[in-house]
């Protein structure tokens, strides 16, 4: 009996003897991003339109790390992805841990990864592979981190079973709505602007441009920011320009898509709180309705070169327009008898050094 007790433990399955260690194999939430690492919007990937798909993999374990042969990651691509043709899985940035193979299993494509060389403790690494949407309609990225313990004389435990799994649903498209920018607001800060706005369907966008008008159909570009795949953004502290610095302006947002095509928003209108350093005197000021003209002085020099003068009304309007050459005067009159009662700026353009000076003044 007892030889046959020892024989007994000679034939014992060596699986009884592994060392067993335990570690924490873990997941993050997946990205998919485009060529260029800008966000895709998941619910609308273009049919036949490479993208990457970004897997987060850890241990999250400080002090033991995962040993070989005991783990595999499942990447399941659902029934509407499949791998990009010209995609090699030995180019994977996780490939000195794992060895990526990928199979047809259940109607979708898997990414295997089996696990070759321990994974160190605290690791934290992303996998990339490059996809491609082949099929319309709806489906799901799903990724599992399993604890296999398949080919390895070491058993691990998993001591949080909970984080080893992460989900992705994902629609294919033909076609893609475009970006629709909403709730524009500005404030005006002395003479600045902070402008916010919202944007929806934010795809293949390359950036945005602030623009301004006095109320004309001429807008002009003032500002712009890059896109960067948020709901929301703002322009802080924009400077205005001094053709700018009036009570009155109207305002709308650019975009520009990566393939160089563009859309405007809407236009809102906005009150500035702009306070002008006062370089010229006009007067009189109010213009009663016996006055011709009036009377533009520089307080701080003289007039020489050629000057644009503009009267714009409080809408921006601009209601006269005339070149004048001035030569070393201080200075000059302008005819005002045509306008009606009302608030208007005079506006003095310098074509030689660009310097524009704005008055306002009220005709009775």
């Amino acid at each position: 009996m007892k030889k046959l007790l020892i024989l007994a433990g000679l034939i014992a399955p060596s699986f009884l003897f592994a060392q067993a260690v335990t570690s924490d194999p873990a997941l993050e939430v997946m990205e998919v991003t485009n060529n260029n690492n800008g966000a895709v919007v998941t619910s609308q990937i273009m049919l036949n339109n490479v993208i990457k798909l970004k897997v987060p993999i850890l241990n999250k374990n400080l002090n033991t790390a995962l040993p070989k042969g005991t783990c595999k990651i499942k990447v399941g691509l659902g029934s509407k992805l499949s791998l990009s043709p010209s995609f090699n899985l030995a180019t994977v940035n996780t490939s000195n841990y794992f060895n990526w193979v990928a199979v047809s299993q259940g109607g979708q494509i898997q990414i295997i990864g089996d696990l070759v060389a321990d994974l160190p403790a605290n690791f934290l690494d992303t996998a990339t592979f490059n996809l491609i949407g082949f099929n319309i309609g709806s489906s799901t990225i799903t990724t599992n981190f399993l604890v296999t313990n398949h080919n390895s004389p070491t058993f691990l435990s998993d001591e949080n079973g909970t984080n080893n799994i992460a989900f992705t649903p994902y629609t294919i498209l033909t076609s893609i709505l475009p970006v629709t920018i909403s709730l524009i607001s500005a404030e005006s800060i002395n003479c600045a602007l902070n402008v916010k706005f919202n944007v929806d369907n934010e795809i293949n966008v390359d950036k945005y441009e602030l623009e301004l008008s006095t109320g004309t159909n001429n807008f002009e570009k003032i500002s712009t920011i890059n896109a960067t795949n948020n709901l929301s953004y703002t322009f802080n502290n924009i400077s205005l320009q001094e053709v700018y610095k009036l009570p009155k302006l109207y305002l709308r947002i650019k975009s520009i898509d990566l393939n160089g095509s563009f859309k405007y928003s809407y236009s809102i209108s906005l009150s500035t709180k702009c306070i002008l350093e006062d370089k010229l005197i006009l007067y009189p000021n109010p213009v009663t309705t016996n006055v011709s003209t009036v009377n533009i002085e520089n307080k701080n020099s003289v007039f020489n070169g050629t000057y644009t003068i503009q009267i714009i009304d409080v809408v921006g309007k601009i209601i006269n327009q005339k070149e004048i050459e001035l030569n070393n005067i201080k200075k000059y009159s302008v005819a005002v008898n045509s306008l009606a009662a009302g608030q208007y700026f005079l506006k003095v353009i310098s074509l030689k050094n660009k310097e524009i000076q704005t008055i306002k003044f009220v005709k009775q």
